[in-house]
């Protein structure tokens, strides 16, 4: 008899659309920052970055980034900048907030308020 393998874990970003209490649209990203799935989110900044001056990407529930994702997300940042608009992340999840803090890219992505 052999055993079931464990569940395949989830390779895929899901992200909603939802506007901040002050009026910003708010990208809230599920599941997986990686070289599967950055380039997703790229897609999903560059269809608001050019008509809005910030957009806020809430990061609470993606339960992890590899290094595709958090370069390709350093990407996103200075396309989104190019267009005028400055991409803030919001509630990042501990790991990744532990990822930013430790890259040094903690202040570049998270609001000065």
């Amino acid at each position: 008899m052999s055993a079931t393998p464990p569940p395949t874990p989830q390779r895929t970003l899901n992200i909603d659309h939802s506007v901040s209490s002050e009026g910003i649209p708010t990208l809230v990203c599920r599941g997986r920052l990686s070289f599967e799935t950055w380039e997703q989110l790229k897609k999903e900044v560059k269809s608001l970055s050019p008509q809005h001056k910030r957009v806020l990407a809430d990061m609470s529930a993606v339960n992890f980034v590899d290094s595709a994702g958090l370069g390709g997300l350093l990407g996103i940042y200075v396309s989104a900048k190019s267009d005028g608009c400055q991409l803030e992340l919001i509630n990042p999840h501990p790991h990744f907030r532990d990822l930013l803090n430790i890259t040094h890219l903690a202040s570049v992505f998270e609001g000065k308020s």
